[in-house]
């Protein structure tokens, strides 16, 4: 059985991943798991344009609305964790709809290139299926940086989606 690691922020390039993640394993006998690293250093407002937004208990989504007209400080911790739960939630019910095995991964901090390339070799994928943007939407090259150092240096197969 193939490993698919799909990272997911809750861009619409993450969601776009997740559906073609599952089209693979349908198809090729695989399970996926799915990772979130924390948004770390984002502010409210970014978070609360993400469009799993629209999906926030209304709590969560007053004390975005709160902290975005405070400060342009970044989300506290404890709100990062509660939206990347969210986030792991609803991605993992997307690929269980589609009837593929979902694994969720621990909920990682850091460097999002690093984290991914970290779990990629501890669960021994044989592919990553990630958005080629996620919630920073760079405009730098077709390809965010963390999918240009993802694919770079990775040892599985990479598949970028817009």
């Amino acid at each position: 059985m193939h490993t698919i690691l799909v990272p997911v922020d809750g861009s619409d390039h993450a969601s776009k991943a997740i559906s073609i993640a599952c089209d693979l394993a349908e198809k090729y006998d695989g399970r996926i798991v799915l990772l979130h690293i924390l948004a770390d250093g984002k502010g409210a407002a970014d978070l609360l344009g993400l469009s799993v937004a629209k999906t926030f208990p209304p709590k969560l989504k007053e004390q975005l609305k709160l902290a975005a007209s405070r400060t342009t400080q970044p989300a506290p911790e404890a709100v990062l964790r509660l939206i990347g739960e969210k986030i792991l939630d609803q991605a993992r019910a997307k690929v269980t709809r589609r009837g593929v095995e979902a694994e969720v991964a621990p909920i990682s901090v850091g460097s999002p290139a690093e984290n991914i390339l970290i779990a990629q070799e501890k669960l021994s994928a044989s592919m990553i299926v990630m958005g080629c943007r996620g919630v920073t939407d760079a405009t730098q090259s077709s390809h965010g940086s963390v999918s240009n150092t993802v694919f770079a240096k990775a040892t599985c197969t990479c598949l970028s989606v817009k």
